[in-house]
């Protein structure tokens, strides 16, 4: 006999054995025979003739703890019946089974619930629940481990409760087991401190004070996951992990361990991205340029990061350097112009850090300094200059040049002559270049140039110095005669170099009488008094203070006559 289950709901009894094997073909039934009790005796209960059965199901009268055998008549002799071993009811369930641990898969995200086999000798299966308020089954499984793959219990979003309970043949449960809830991992990220906040639900199941310890593993960028920290098992579940650069990925689980066993279980995994802030790279000065009686900045920065601001500093004649503007900016090229400097007689040094969100500072570009040219003239046509080298660009200097033009107010869109190309590391040179009607002043400049455009710059800068002219002593003649109805009849002073809105001049009669006055010399003296009549032919004295373009004053006295 294999086993006598009973369905207490409707007093129904299966019954299942190992048929004999009929050799002789002497089978002409099987009684089935049985006791409600040891007290009572056997009864006859039902035969059959169909000798393939090895299964029936019948009622019995009561819920008693029958006892049931079989007897097949005839054997091979003719005679003798064959009976079967006696089986009573079967209302034993297996022993009770648990769970050993809930982990959540690294890969799929879902919870394994796992457990010993159960050491009862029948054990056909076990039943998985899910317990909220009430046990819900979600599982019937012959094996010690099942995958929860509902998508309504997710978790990476909640921690869940699970039990098993063991059956065996007749349906026999064993005791729902106590139930063990799975670790919620949580992640809170701190962009301005620069951590990662983690937190967890304590692992439930194994008892109290049973945990011996958490270890959290890490994965940075998607390389494998290795632990970083183990706590006791008995603190507040939480840990605070600090990063020092922006842009990786983070992921993390937690396994808690047994107190005494090897035994673990694993959370979810939880991944963020620390690219909420983008720092700027490569950040650097351009160019700084005199231009205008002015500075020239240009800055460069990375564009598409998460830059708030730009911070730029300025040093005077290699003083300490302080902050001189900040800007609002998110990246790119910006121009930036300083009024306040002394382009003739300072040097002026400066670079700048970036910054983003948190006050958080990025990177700092490198310390760029003016061209101050300085310009003696010795003589006319033997000019000395001197200057400091430009430096930093960010492919360094090619070539130095010296400019010349007339005119102090050029910038850098002016047709300059090229007097010469200097090489990357000159501070000095002369020039013979001299005066002539069409060039009054010889105004100076030096520009540098960096070296071309390559694959990571790509673009190519000057920076101009300061602008220093060179002007010649005003000369002078005067005409010593005018003829009224004549061919020269207007009296000016005539040169080069003249500053003819400050010059001036008057003309005197013999006995010093002021006749004529003007600010403008050149329109001259026409021969009339006042600009009213013309005076009579007589020889009158004039006397003229001339400003030369270089500021140098000359005064100049002489007669002049009058013909009609």
């Amino acid at each position: 006999m294999r086993r006598a289950c009973l369905n207490n709901a409707d007093s129904t009894i299966t019954l299942l054995w190992f048929t004999p094997t009929d050799n002789c073909n002497t089978f002409t039934n099987f009684r089935l025979y049985g006791r409600e009790d040891a007290m009572s005796l056997y009864k006859h209960i039902k035969s059959y003739s169909n000798f393939s059965l090895n299964t029936i199901q019948f009622k019995i009268p009561n819920l008693k703890n029958w006892d049931f055998y079989i007897v097949y008549s005839k054997s091979c002799n003719g005679l003798d019946s064959i009976y079967s071993d006696t089986i009573s009811i079967d209302n034993t369930a297996p022993l009770n089974s648990e769970i050993d641990s809930l982990s959540v898969d690294l890969n799929s995200q879902k919870t394994n619930i796992g457990w010993e086999k159960n050491p009862s000798i029948d054990v056909k299966g076990y039943v998985v629940y899910q317990f909220t308020n009430t046990f819900v089954t979600i599982n019937n499984t012959v094996a010690t481990s099942v995958v929860d793959n509902d998508p309504l219990r997710d978790p990476t979003k909640n921690h869940y409760n699970y039990s098993i309970a063991a059956y065996d043949s007749c349906g026999n449960i064993s005791l729902i087991s106590p139930s063990h809830s799975t670790i919620l991992l949580s992640s809170k990220y701190d962009e301005c401190a620069k951590t990662i906040d983690l937190s967890w639900t304590p692992y439930i199941g194994w008892g109290a004070n049973n945990i011996e310890s958490y270890t959290v593993y890490m994965s940075l960028n998607n390389t494998p996951y290795t632990p970083i920290v183990t706590i006791n098992g008995n603190i507040t579940p939480k840990f605070t992990y600090n990063f020092s650069t922006f842009g990786d990925k983070y992921c993390f689980y937690v396994r808690a361990k047994k107190l005494g066993f090897s035994t673990t279980s694993s959370s979810n995994a939880t991944c963020l991205n620390t690219n909420s802030i983008i720092p700027t790279k490569k950040s650097y000065i351009a160019k700084i340029s005199i231009q205008n009686e002015s500075v020239e900045l240009t800055l460069v920065t990375e564009i598409a990061t998460s830059l708030n601001k730009i911070n730029i500093y300025k040093s005077e004649d290699n003083a300490p350097f302080s902050l001189w503007q900040s800007v609002n900016f998110s990246g790119g090229v910006l121009d930036l112009i300083d009024n306040q400097v002394k382009v003739h007689t300072r040097n002026y040094r400066y670079y700048f850090i970036t910054e983003g969100k948190c006050n958080l500072i990025f990177d700092t570009s490198q310390i760029c300094k003016t061209i101050l040219l300085k310009l003696n003239m010795i003589a006319p046509g033997n000019q000395t200059l001197d200057w400091n080298n430009y430096f930093l660009f960010k492919k360094n200097t090619q070539l130095q040049e010296l400019l010349l033009i007339n005119n102090p107010t050029s910038n850098k869109s002016s047709p300059w002559n090229i007097v010469s190309t200097l090489p990357v590391n000159a501070i000095t040179t002369t020039d013979n270049s001299n005066f002539n009607i069409n060039m009054q002043q010889l105004c100076y400049c030096i520009r540098a140039i960096e070296n071309p455009i390559n694959q990571f710059y790509r673009r190519q800068d000057t920076s101009y110095s300061n602008i220093e002219c060179a002007t010649a002593d005003p000369i002078v003649y005067f005409p010593n005669a005018i003829q009224i109805n004549g061919f020269n009849t207007t009296f000016f002073p005539q040169g080069i170099f003249i500053d003819y809105e400050k010059s001036t001049f008057q003309i005197f009669n013999r006995w010093g009488q002021l006749l004529y006055e003007t600010k403008d010399i050149r329109k001259g003296w026409d021969g009339k008094i006042n600009n009213s009549e013309f005076v009579e032919e007589d020889i009158y004295a004039y006397k003229a203070i001339i400003i030369g373009i270089n500021g140098k004053q000359m005064v100049f006295d002489g007669t002049v006559t009058v013909l009609k």
